[in-house]
């Protein structure tokens, strides 16, 4: 057993806080605890339980001296986003060695992570401060943040840097970059062209610049940048990217012409075949996709994209054979995941091979590691997929066990328990459906997903009070959510009779979500059981014009009926009937009018 975390956290918080109470040992006994942490690492290591691992090389780091601890520590961290131990390792490595590139770099990138977006500014500024080349070090700075999961955070950090040195064109171009990623392209084209003003010569701005123009609908003032530098001499790149370019403007054919061009003088091209590849794979040319991909499938740098697209052809062509030898030839790279979840699904829906489908997802999840939990995942939602529902959340459960607080498998599970009592309500299994709510929300209480289907299962039950409390206690929480406001004011007028409260429920709804129909039939609705028929109908006839459902069709009736209207109410629930013959809305209005 390692270290209990929340011990470990007061061990850190102790040392952190400096507690004036508190010694460190003697030197002797701090050697001999410094080296049973790094035993204990090392033993959590080999058995691959890499969390304990990183808590007791932090452990370590607190007392010793030795920045490799730290960096350790911060490193395994920043691998399995520990966030609150990469931070103190971190700490602890900048404070013993202050001057350490990389002790800055780490501490400012989980500073950012924890929120501290201005404690982060000033520690890439004293990082930035170290560097040589100011111009270098911007753009290592942001190539070492670049790919954080927080897009916003980062740009807000990227935008701060660029703001304090608006003199370096690294740092707009890198601005630029996240600009595209987050497509606020027009941004992008701002930022890249500050860029080649700073630096007129930097032709890879010049290309961030057109490509940004492109995807602003200004296709043609891109491409004319493009092909001002595209001249027969000029890099191979530049030619390239302005054939990718025009393909991007949906110039096929000129894409076409200039990538045979480049082939015939660069014979092989991985780069040019690549984009050949692509093109006629758009234009739904398969065989000659087909071709390229296998030429590609020899490069070492396209050979997982050229099988995963060859697996993609042969599944479009119906060859489940050579798609699921093409996809589980897919290892690494960024299709790896859809891979294999398309391997699997070929051999579920065209081999007609469950098992293997799981074992094909089994097998490669314990073969690739790294991608055992999105494996894991995948056989779940197969094995609901058949429907199998208590195997997938034994599946789920056990993994839960290896991983836990493992925010994949936590979605995973939540949804589960909703896909169970889902299916145990079709069953007419109602308890079964109350018992696997109440244990889902035992482990997630604020998920709002599971609070709603109990109230929900409230309302199945015939539990309408409960039922009513429970949605009120979500709107407490979503006071802006118009379909959870809806529903809430329909219960209170439809079954509770608590019209009053229901209209200013409702209102609130409709404010939110003005031409959303079911909310429209529902103020018409509860005006109905106000008494205010005129306006009932007004609501119900632009509910019914936006979504001719026969459960408005039937609030319609009642109107026209409670108006005296009784032969328009008789004719529109014959129409009605004659299209919706098994509504119950309208068999239970036609019951109550009689013949």
């Amino acid at each position: 057993m390692g270290i209990p975390y929340k011990i470990l956290a007061a061990i850190v918080l102790a040392w952190l806080t400096g507690c004036a109470t508190t010694s460190l040992p003697e030197r002797g006994d701090r050697r001999a605890d410094i080296d049973s942490f790094v035993l204990l690492a090392e033993l959590a290591r080999n058995r691959e339980q890499f969390v304990e691992a990183a808590e007791h090389y932090l452990a370590a780091a607190m007392i010793s001296e030795e920045p490799r601890l730290a960096g350790i520590a911060a490193e395994m961290a920043h691998q399995l986003e520990l966030d609150d131990i990469g931070l103190a390792a971190s700490r602890r490595w900048q404070e013993i060695d202050p001057n350490d590139a990389r002790s800055n770099q780490f501490l400012g990138l989980f500073l950012l992570r924890s929120g501290d977006l201005e404690g982060s500014v000033d520690v890439f500024e004293r990082l930035l401060g170290m560097a040589r080349n100011q111009s270098a070090g911007l753009a290592l700075i942001i190539e070492a943040i670049f790919d954080e999961a927080d897009d916003e955070v980062i740009m807000a950090l990227v935008a701060r840097l660029v703001e304090n040195h608006p003199d370096i064109a690294e740092g707009h171009f890198g601005l630029a970059r996240l600009a595209m990623r987050t497509n606020d392209f027009e941004l992008a084209v701002e930022s890249a062209r500050r860029a080649t003003e700073l630096r007129p010569e930097w032709i890879e701005a010049q290309l961030l610049v057109a490509r940004a123009l492109v995807l602003t609908n200004r296709a043609e003032e891109g491409l004319a940048l493009v092909e001002s530098l595209a001249t027969e001499d000029a890099e191979l790149e530049v030619q390239l990217q302005y054939a990718e370019l025009l393909l991007s403007a949906g110039r096929a054919d000129a894409a076409r012409v200039r990538l045979d061009e480049i082939l015939i003088a660069n014979p092989g091209l991985p780069e040019a075949i690549r984009a050949l590849a692509f093109l006629t794979l758009t234009q739904n040319e398969l065989e000659d996709a087909q071709g390229y991909f296998e030429q590609l499938r020899v490069q070492p740098r396209f050979r997982e994209e050229a099988f995963y697209y060859l697996g993609r052809i042969a599944e479009t062509e119906e060859q489940p054979l050579q798609a699921l030898r093409a996809y589980s030839r897919v290892t690494s790279g960024s299709n790896v995941v859809e891979a294999q979840l398309r391997a699997a699904n070929v051999l579920y829906t065209q081999l007609d091979d469950g098992e293997g489908a799981l074992q094909h997802l089994r097998e490669f999840g314990l073969g690739n590691p790294d991608y055992e939990i999105e494996m894991i995942v995948s056989q779940s939602d197969l094995l609901l997929r058949m429907e199998r529902h208590d195997e997938a959340a034994t599946l789920v459960t056990e993994a839960l066990e290896r991983h836990p607080e493992n925010p994949i498998l936590e979605q995973a599970q939540l949804q589960l328990y909703l896909v169970r009592a889902q299916a145990a309500v079709g069953r007419g299994e109602l308890d079964l459906a109350d018992d696997l709510l109440r244990e889902g929300l035992r482990l997630y209480p604020d998920d709002l997903s599971l609070r709603y289907a109990q109230a929900l299962l409230f309302q199945e039950q015939g539990r309408l009070r409960r039922a009513a409390s429970a949605l009120e206690a979500i709107v407490a929480d979503t006071p802006e959510d118009a379909g959870l406001l809806n529903a809430l004011g329909y219960l209170l007028t439809d079954s509770l009779e608590r019209h009053e409260e229901a209209y200013d429920y409702i209102e609130q709804a409709l404010t939110l979500d003005p031409d959303n129909a079911a909310i429209i039939d529902s103020m018409g609705w509860v005006l109905f059981h106000l008494g205010d028929y005129d306006a009932a109908l007004e609501y119900l006839q632009r509910a019914f014009e936006l979504f001719p459902d026969p459960e408005v069709a039937a609030h319609i009736v009642d109107v026209y009926w409670a108006m005296g209207r009784e032969a328009e109410a008789r004719s529109l629930l014959e129409r009605e009937l004659a299209s919706h013959p098994d509504s119950p809305y309208l068999i239970d209005v036609g019951e109550r009018l009689g013949p």
